[in-house]
């Protein structure tokens, strides 16, 4: 959430989570087609989140 403009309220709090649920799903060999099955979003949507997350993620890492 430290990487989101806006941290207060419910929105930031739910993209972190489907972030963060994409990445784990992604990290045990799920195919970004079946997580968004799954979470009953389109595959679109979850593969932007997903990038999003790990340029987040790599953004995160480079701050000393």
């Amino acid at each position: 959430m430290q990487t989101k403009k806006r941290q207060g309220g419910d929105r930031a709090q739910n993209t972190t989570t489907f972030w963060a649920t994409i990445l784990a799903r992604r990290e045990l060999g799920e195919s970004l087609k079946a997580i968004a099955i799954d979470l009953d979003m389109p595959y679109e949507t979850v593969r932007k989140y997903a990038q999003a997350a790990r340029k987040a993620i790599s953004a995160f890492e480079k701050v000393p």
